[in-house]
């Protein structure tokens, strides 16, 4: 009989034991996790742009988009920046040789000073004026479709979009004869692989990546052999500016044949 009760004891001793190791290991592990993890997650850094309250401005003449070390024409080339990049004003102006010259960020790590004519802002009215007329004066079609985007996304309540907008119809309506010059011998010589058919490889042509990237739009038009520009601008300009005098040149071209 104490043989029996021993047994029995030791048992439920080592069936005791078991149950405390696998407590201690569950707990240790448990606790090992929430080590692991961080009580909080890091809260995000703000912006190098919001901790300095800088403002945003696009660049808009690439012939005065010189960024330099020092604020003068002689100042030593950082580098030249595109039209439409954009960079960030911090502080004042300063005016050295009679120009005026901004003091701007154009990475974290990249600033130096610009023309300010260099530049536009959406919080400047007046800007709209000179970047419409840059529009105007430039003789490439791809670089003044460019402006007219730009235009686009600085200045929507300014009245000067309806002119915008038709002058981004009439030069992609001529880009669209440039582009045809460009893609014809291309396209059609692919096609005699047989493996798509021509209209394929027009509406596939590297020559439209760039426009496209602007969101300015062609279709190859099978039964005229031509590329035509689909239209956006005629569109939104009669549809939201029917009463402007603009609006008259872009109906007439949307019921064109």
């Amino acid at each position: 009989m104490n043989r029996e009760l021993l047994a029995s004891v030791a048992v439920r001793y080592r069936l005791a034991l078991w149950l405390l190791i696998a407590l201690l290991a569950l707990g240790g592990g448990a606790r090992a996790q929430d080590e692991d993890a961080p009580a909080d997650a890091p809260e995000e850094k703000p912006s190098w742009t919001a901790r300095t309250s800088a403002r945003a401005a696009f660049v808009v003449d690439a012939g005065l988009a010189a960024l330099r070390v020092t604020p003068s024409p002689n100042g030593d080339l950082k580098q030249r920046l595109r039209v439409g990049r954009r960079v960030y004003v911090l502080g004042r102006p300063r005016t050295a040789d009679g120009r005026a010259y901004l003091f701007v960020a154009v990475t974290r790590r990249t600033r130096g000073w610009l023309d300010q004519r260099a530049v536009a802002r959406a919080s400047q009215p007046s800007d709209a004026a000179r970047l419409l007329a840059l529009a105007r004066a430039e003789t490439g079609g791809y670089e003044r479709l460019r402006l007219c985007r730009l235009f686009e996304s600085l200045f929507r309540q300014s009245p000067q979009m309806p002119a915008s907008l038709l002058l981004l119809g009439e030069t992609a309506d001529a880009e669209a004869q440039a582009i045809q010059r460009r893609a014809e011998r291309r396209a059609r010589q692919r096609a005699t692989s047989g493996n798509a058919d021509e209209a394929a490889y027009f509406d596939n042509d590297p020559a439209l990546d760039r426009y496209n990237r602007l969101g300015v739009k062609f279709r190859y038009d099978l039964a005229q052999k031509r590329y035509r520009y689909d239209g956006a601008a005629y569109r939104r300009l009669a549809k939201q500016y029917p009463r402007a005098p603009e609006a008259e040149k872009a109906r007439q071209w949307l019921t064109a044949p």
